[in-house]
């Protein structure tokens, strides 16, 4: 057995965290703020096989070991509000 780490946005499961930049990682879940657009991207610990292989693995497959994860963690995004970069 060993451990992976897939990520899931927007319905979909990756292998890495997809499409953000580590320099727009929010430190804290400031989700209650309403002037500020925030992406969550949920990241799932699973064990798996040794011969596991990502890319032949169905989306409905990979769903249902992110359900069975032994850890999941939270990671928050702030997006561009307006075409404009908050800083």
């Amino acid at each position: 057995m060993k451990t992976i780490h897939l990520f899931r946005f927007n319905d979909s499961i990756f292998r890495k965290i997809p499409f953000f930049e580590e320099k727009h990682r929010l430190k804290d879940d400031i989700t209650e703020i309403d002037l500020l657009t925030i992406e969550i991207v949920t990241e799932y610990i699973v064990k798996t096989q040794d011969d596991f292989n990502f890319d032949n693995t169905s989306g409905n497959d990979l769903l249902s070991m992110c359900k069975k994860a032994q850890k999941t963690i939270e990671h928050y995004f702030l997006v561009g509000v307006n075409g404009y970069d908050v800083i």
